[in-house]
């Protein structure tokens, strides 16, 4: 298993698991656009298998974990990543078992079970009981190189059209990943990072000072863990200082409405987060944004007071 960071695994990763994934599409509203002040593109992730990006970087995952003979791979998961783990595995017949906290949504849940995932008890025991390749959420080398597949074609699909990306930032998995390799091949396109009011990740890549608490109360699920990963941090640190975006809950729900709306596209909370930060606090200078709406898995009771 590579231990590498770098454009040229993240490009080994895209070819590998390019014939098994969605090449998703990119849309746009008129009324979103005026409501903006600018034409803004949406890089909809949301319509990938299982329903978000981190299938990209499972399945990357799960390839590899087979090319080394693995038993299987687990992970801990509230949601969309169980699910994108126990779709790879199922797809290259790996067994998968995944570690479910009580309080996941139920729809992400069920999706892991339609995927054949187990639910056994602690996730490091069971690695090494199994001898499973354990799949880290965010803080794992396979899934930040698995991820960048997103980004190369953002590049082929709008590249000459965009000055900026936004996105939610949870763990700093896809973030660090999305940032590193834009960073690395059109530094001219800048990578924003949107987060959760309470999260303060801009205090910690300006100024070394962790969030003071582990998990956030916010309405956007899928980044409520407070810290980003080891492997994630000095990559967001070098790319992505001064680029931190805060919003409120009302922002995000408000921007999430919008989306359903218009957009006319079933998002969740967590892919709202990115497009609040354009919404409410897009930078004067920026011109030609572009959203990545990361996942789409409501729970079918959600509904928008």
């Amino acid at each position: 298993m590579t231990t590498e960071i770098s454009v040229a695994e993240m490009r080994a990763a895209h070819k590998r698991t390019a014939p098994f994934l969605h090449n998703t599409p990119i849309m746009s509203s008129e009324n979103i656009n005026e409501k903006v002040g600018v034409p803004v593109l949406f890089k909809c992730e949301h319509l990938q298998k299982t329903g978000s990006f981190k299938v990209r970087g499972a399945l990357n995952s799960a390839i590899l974990a087979k090319e080394q003979e693995a038993n299987g791979v687990i992970a801990h998961s509230s949601g969309n990543h169980g699910q994108a783990l126990a779709w790879a595995a199922q797809k290259i017949g790996l067994p998968c078992t995944i570690v479910v906290p009580d309080n996941a949504p139920i729809s992400k849940i069920d999706g892991m079970k339609e995927y054949n995932a187990g639910r056994e008890s602690v996730c490091a025991e069971q690695a090494e009981k199994l001898e499973y390749y354990f799949v880290n959420p965010y803080d794992c080398v396979s899934m930040i190189n698995g991820h960048a597949s997103i980004a190369f074609e953002i590049l082929e699909q709008a590249g000459d059209d965009i000055d900026s990306i936004f996105l939610s930032v949870g763990g700093g998995g896809f973030a660090s990943s999305v940032a590193f390799l834009i960073g690395n091949l059109r530094p001219d396109i800048e990578v924003f990072l949107v987060e959760p009011e309470d999260k303060q990740l801009s205090n910690l890549l300006a100024n070394n000072v962790p969030c003071p608490v582990d998990t956030l109360n916010t309405m956007a699920d899928g980044v409520r863990v407070a810290h980003v990963g080891t492997l994630c941090e000095p990559i967001l640190r070098e790319f992505c200082t001064g680029k931190v975006i805060s919003v409120k809950e009302e922002e995000i729900k408000e921007a999430l409405k919008l989306v359903w709306t218009r957009l006319k596209q079933r998002i969740e909370p967590s892919a709202a987060l990115a497009f609040a930060g354009v919404l409410y606090h897009k930078p004067e200078h920026v011109k030609r944004p572009l959203v990545i709406l990361c996942g789409g898995n409501v729970d079918t009771n959600y509904v928008i007071d």
